[in-house]
């Protein structure tokens, strides 16, 4: 399953990419992130490796966070790992003067069980521009 969602968030590339690496921003924007704990690696380098802990409805989980591509301003790429899902993000950042576009194509791949979540895209575009716009707007707030 693929999808690609943009959105145009209205500050310089320099600080959304500042708010977009900051473990506590991270806290405002995505739903029930709770901590990163870096497992293996150089924090936020190519090849480190972060537990991603979260709460849903009282219910704890854990993803595997691998940063496979890092060529900032421009790109920044992510493998998140949980079980029987993989989901490839890949994040571009296209420079406008005092705004940026946040390019976000995500590839997902099920197994097992999982399988049938691939049959509910609609459910994880859905999350990622809530995700994506909740972004937007804690960021555009921030002085």
């Amino acid at each position: 399953m693929k999808y690609r969602i943009e959105v145009v968030i209205k500050k310089p590339r320099s600080e959304m990419l500042v708010l977009f690496q900051d473990v506590e921003f991270m806290k405002k924007w995505q739903p029930g992130f709770q901590s990163l704990e870096v497992i293996e690696g150089q924090p936020g380098e190519v090849g480190s490796k972060s537990r991603l802990t979260y709460v849903t409805k009282d219910k704890p989980s854990e993803i595997i966070e691998t940063i496979i591509l890092k060529e900032l301003p421009d790109r920044f790429d992510f493998l998140y790992e949980a079980k029987n899902v993989k989901n490839w993000a890949r994040n571009s950042f296209v420079d406008q003067g005092d705004q940026v576009l946040w390019i976000a194509e995500h590839e997902f791949a099920f197994s097992g069980i999982m399988k049938a979540l691939g049959l509910f895209k609609a459910m994880f575009v859905k999350q990622t521009t809530r995700d994506m716009n909740t972004f937007k707007t804690v960021a555009e707030a921030k002085i």
